[in-house]
């Protein structure tokens, strides 16, 4: 049987039980495509809740819907109930009741003062995916000044969607008729024509919630979509607004923009509308500083093309960003006016601990991070083909960077083509790697520790000392030269290091017995 017989198999298979539960109202897209777990669970609501109260009151709110108008599936399913302001929350009790997942006071978890609950749906007999889903009532929400919690109350389905931020994610869908709503007008037309507006007065959707300012700058990256002169004027107005949010809800909208297709933008339009120097302040003084012969760009525009030129990869990404934000500590121009930037990567990497602590990142992300803006240098003395690399440096190299070896080669790869044509090593990291493959190819992959270690010592009747660590360090140099190294090796290393102590002990002796 090919996959194409089976593909329809499965499919006649499905269209059976769907006329044997009498579900023939569902679309025929429903039937054909394959469902993800989101599709799922809105056939399975759609379903259950025909023939009761919930039928033409459950919508599926927000990005949700949006996805689907860009033809992309549905996720982050999130719902509106239509009703009192307890109906998000009366329905996930019923819902969870109707699924056996309903334990009092702990699934649904409720928010009763803003209506809102969320309901823990694990892998049961209904077949659903383990999920959360989160539903709420329309709602209005009253800012007062100074505070980010609202006076909540009761509304329509016209209140819920003004209270969301942009026209594009303001689009609800009825799950049992399926049909979308746009009661702005302009939802699904900005999406078509690719416009980034606020559903209301920008001045009060951004002062009611300041993230948003970040988010709309997220959302135009993510689509390349353009953004309307009064949405953007207010950005401006309001920039200073992000100070009054925490650093851990900035941080998560910063990463968003990092991960995505087009980071640069996303930080040059923080720049542009002045949010970037209430998020990092730092970046201020990159912004016009000349570099040296090997660039072409100021500071802060190369750091965006070397971010431009990473992966998707969140650690790699923050690695680009900061890797050269020790250049406005460390820059010096020489009399002949050539510039240079001596340490700059160690400066850097204080500066990037001093910045992701500052915004609350986990120190295990900014210890990576702070290691990749460090050693960011290493090779760079290795020319185009990596021939000025030896061994033992490199070998050096990757027993610092540690497990962040990939990552760090990434960034690496990114500076050198972001640097002017002169000065490009296209090449370099590409046969760095395969220098390592090879290196790693020479070693007994038992040798990858030193054959002596301090406990060794120890048991020789040593003491933790300064020589103590001096041996350990001619041993790890040993094996940066010949990894291969043997316990006798070692113990050579040893046994030389302890006759020399004791030839000069005797000579300083011998010294002063003569002054004697």
């Amino acid at each position: 049987m090919n996959k194409y017989t089976f593909f329809y198999l499965k499919k006649q298979i499905y269209l059976y039980l769907c006329i044997y539960f009498n579900n023939l109202n569902m679309k025929l897209s429903d039937i054909i495509l394959e469902s993800t777990e989101e599709q799922k669970i809105l056939d399975f609501l759609k379903h259950k809740i025909k023939g009761t109260e919930w039928e033409n009151r459950v919508f599926l709110a927000g990005g949700a819907v949006r996805d689907e108008i860009m033809g992309k599936h549905p996720k982050d399913l999130d719902f509106l109930i239509d009703g009192e302001l307890s109906a998000g929350i009366d329905f996930s009790i019923w819902l969870g009741k109707e699924l056996g997942e309903y334990k009092k006071d702990s699934n649904p978890v409720i928010f009763p003062r803003y209506g809102t609950s969320k309901l823990s749906i694990s892998k049961n007999k209904h077949n659903l995916p383990n999920i959360d889903l989160e539903f709420v009532a329309p709602r209005k929400e009253k800012y007062t000044k100074g505070s980010r919690k609202p006076i909540v109350s009761g509304g329509k389905l016209m209140d819920d969607v003004l209270r969301r931020d942009l026209s594009i994610n303001s689009l609800l869908k009825n799950i049992t008729t399926d049909e979308i709503l746009d009661l702005t007008g302009k939802g699904i037309n900005d999406i078509k024509k690719g416009i980034i507006r606020t559903t209301s007065d920008p001045e009060i959707i951004f002062k009611e919630d300041p993230l948003r300012l970040i988010r709309t700058i997220r959302f135009m990256t993510k689509y390349n979509f353009k953004i309307t002169k009064s949405t953007y004027d207010n950005i401006v107005k309001n920039a200073e607004l992000i100070n009054t949010i925490s650093k851990e809800r900035v941080k998560d909208e910063l990463n968003k923009i990092l991960e995505g297709n087009n980071p640069s933008k996303g930080i040059n339009l923080l720049r542009k509308t002045g949010l970037l120097k209430y998020i990092i302040g730092e970046f201020n003084d990159t912004i016009g500083m000349t570099q040296n012969i090997h660039h072409n760009q100021d500071v802060f525009q190369h750091s965006l093309s070397v971010l431009k030129n990473t992966p998707p990869d969140l650690k790699t990404r923050l690695m680009a960003l900061f890797h050269d934000i020790g250049k406005v500590l460390t820059k010096t121009v020489s009399p002949d006016g050539s510039v240079h930037f001596y340490g700059h990567e160690d400066a850097s990497e204080k500066m990037v601990k001093d910045i992701m602590f500052r915004l609350k990142y986990p120190n295990e992300l900014i210890n990576a991070v702070a290691t990749g803006v460090k050693h960011h240098m290493d090779l760079k003395h290795g020319d185009d083909d990596a021939s000025k690399i030896s061994d033992k440096s490199l070998r050096k190299f990757v027993t610092a960077v540690g497990e962040n070896l990939t990552h760090i080669l990434d960034l690496i790869h990114a500076d050198n083509i972001s640097h002017s044509d002169e000065s490009s090593m296209k090449n370099q990291i590409n046969n760095v790697r395969q220098r390592i493959d090879k290196l790693n190819s020479q070693v007994n992959k038992s040798n990858f520790k030193l054959p002596i270690n301090g406990d060794d010592l120890i048991a020789l009747g040593m003491k933790p000392s300064q020589q103590f660590r001096e041996i350990l360090q001619l041993i790890q140099d040993a094996w940066y030269d010949n990894p291969n190294i043997t316990r006798d090796d070692a113990m050579k290393i040893v046994d030389m290091y302890r006759s020399k102590i004791t030839n000069n002990i005797n000579e300083i002796k011998s010294i002063i017995n003569s002054v004697g």
